[in-house]
């Protein structure tokens, strides 16, 4: 198996492919993917679809584990209000933020339903509605019990059920491992493909999306994800007796520590009145262990009715970093978040699509070029800042300056004005507006977009993502060429997270088929987080 290492994947690098490696990769036409019916729109917080007439804003509470929320107002097929989703009935673990949220654990990637049909085994990507079924192709039974069974599609991708006696508990316990039929090896002419830290191109099967599942729940919806990722590096998950997640772990790769998070749900319910509390098997709260340290990241009050109302991040203040108010039918009217910003929303009749209105500072216009743009969108390397920007030394202050652009949403979204910078990312960047392929605009600049990984991996477009990603690795950068205007160095786990929202939510979204891109988010986002490091860009410049 061949390990990942620094050169590997991602916008923060700056390593080309070798000779040999151009040479070895498979060069192929790669078609656009197809785009997804209906039109999308902003509004606010969330993004509107025509298509299924709904309005969605997602949540991210704990960037280490990706840890989120999804909020999700539907159009009624009898003409009644519009009204909020809940999770399925089988999928309890999914619906312990409240009735009117879906949880999104590891970024929404264990949101999958798996089935036995007969000769079949049917996977349903929940956040999306669509489904891959696997057909047997063989089976070997094993004399004491048990055996392997293996299901494929026409595409390559495949299930291996594998079936063992287990002597302590007197049962038969099945596991499953899919792996979807991606090739990453193949690219169009020019772009980059997966290499190691000597150039050469990463063995294709290692870098498929790979799930393993075990039925971890009761009832008759059993099984869960409890392993995502892919022969390289994978994210493994624990569930309680009630088939809830209590814990994700990260293995340690690089300089990258292994880390643990815990989910921890509350036993009783302290809310009442209009005094905000626990509430019975809500999540109560959200740790994060590192190394020899261990802090909580999120923590959680609903009222008295169950609605989350607030999350608190206590390791950084003991005022609420986000809150929430719901109308009569417990659709989102006020948010103000790291994730989403503050807006008012207000829904008219049976429409889904609200009408946002910024509560608070006003909000830059999406788009409109701003004073020290790049002037286009080749322009790479520019001047760097002037001498008197630069105070002296690292920076290692872990407030970010401008103090009001603390949120990494607030530089990469720009969502305040004045959030906006060159940055130090091998050579000096002057930044601009990119648009995703849902039209959602984001900042970057103008680099080598998704370095040593494919730009458009299958046909979807991750370009304006990786250099938005660039821009964040570059916030970081300055600090460490002691230039005054930075994003904090404890903000990386925030680009990267930032950084796997914009592929999930606002790339993905726009395609056909959303379940395989939102696959390769998790991939390139896992590998960010092991082996970006801004200082490389930093020391470079």
């Amino acid at each position: 198996m061949t390990a990942l290492s620094l050169a590997l994947l991602m916008p923060q690098q700056s390593m080309a492919l070798t000779t040999a490696a151009q040479a070895s990769a498979t060069t192929a036409e790669v078609p656009d993917q197809p785009l997804a019916e209906g039109t999308l729109s902003t509004i606010g917080p969330g993004l509107y679809s025509t298509a299924d007439k709904t309005f969605q804003v997602d949540e991210n509470d704990v960037d280490a584990a990706l840890i989120g929320r999804r909020h999700t107002v539907a159009e009624q097929l009898d003409g009644s209000l519009a009204k909020p989703e809940s999770a399925p009935a089988t999928r309890p673990e999914m619906g312990v933020f409240g009735p009117n949220w879906e949880a999104e654990f590891v970024g929404g990637q264990l949101n999958r339903k798996l089935e036995q049909q007969g000769d079949k085994i049917v996977v349903t990507d929940l956040g999306v509605d669509e489904k891959i079924t696997y057909a047997l192709k063989s089976s070997i039974d094993y004399p004491d019990g048990g055996g392997v069974k293996k299901y494929a599609t026409a595409d390559g991708s495949e299930v291996t059920a594998t079936s063992k006696w287990n002597d302590a508990t007197g049962t038969l316990v099945t596991t499953m491992v899919e792996v979807l039929g991606v090739d990453l090896s193949t690219v169009a002419a020019g772009d980059d493909t997966f290499t190691d830290a000597a150039g050469n191109p990463i063995p294709a099967a290692d870098l498929k999306p790979t799930y393993k599942w075990q039925q971890a729940a009761t009832g008759t919806d059993r099984w869960r994800v409890t392993s995502v990722g892919n022969n390289t590096y994978a994210t493994t998950v624990q569930y309680d007796a009630k088939g809830r997640v209590f814990k994700v772990s990260t293995p340690a790769a690089g300089e990258k520590l292994a880390t643990s998070t815990s989910v921890t749900y509350a036993d009783t319910t302290t809310a009442a009145g209009t005094s905000f509390g626990d509430y019975t098997g809500r999540v109560k709260q959200i740790s994060v262990t590192e190394g020899a340290t261990t802090q909580t990241l999120a923590r959680y009050a609903y009222d008295s009715s169950g609605l989350l109302r607030t999350v608190t991040n206590p390791s950084e203040a003991a005022e609420p970093a986000a809150t929430y108010a719901y109308d009569g039918v417990n659709r989102l009217i006020d948010i103000n978040s790291p994730s989403s910003g503050s807006w008012d929303l207000s829904f008219a009749g049976n429409s889904a699509a609200p009408t946002a209105t910024v509560d608070g500072e006003a909000v830059p216009t999406p788009g409109v070029p701003v004073e020290g743009d790049a002037p286009d969108d080749t322009t790479g390397v520019t001047d760097p800042p002037p001498a008197a920007d630069f105070p002296g030394g690292e920076i290692t202050d872990p407030t970010s300056y401008p103090s009001k652009c603390s949120w990494a949403r607030h530089w990469l979204y720009y969502w305040k004005t004045g959030c906006t910078s060159k940055v130090a990312h091998y050579g000096w960047h002057s930044p601009k507006w990119k648009k995703t392929p849902t039209g959602y605009w984001v900042r970057g600049i103008n680099h080598d977009h998704c370095t040593t990984a494919p730009d458009k991996p299958l046909g979807y477009n991750f370009i304006p993502a990786c250099d938005m990603h660039d821009y964040g690795y570059g916030l970081i950068g300055n600090t460490y060429k002691g230039y005054k205007y930075y994003l904090s160095r404890n903000k990386g786990l925030a680009v990267d997270a930032v950084f796997y929202s914009t592929l999930y939510w606002k790339t993905c979204s726009a395609y056909f088929w959303k379940s395989t891109c939102r696959s390769l988010a998790n991939t390139y986002y896992a590998a960010v987080t092991v082996f970006g490091r801004a200082k490389n860009g930093a020391n470079a410049t």
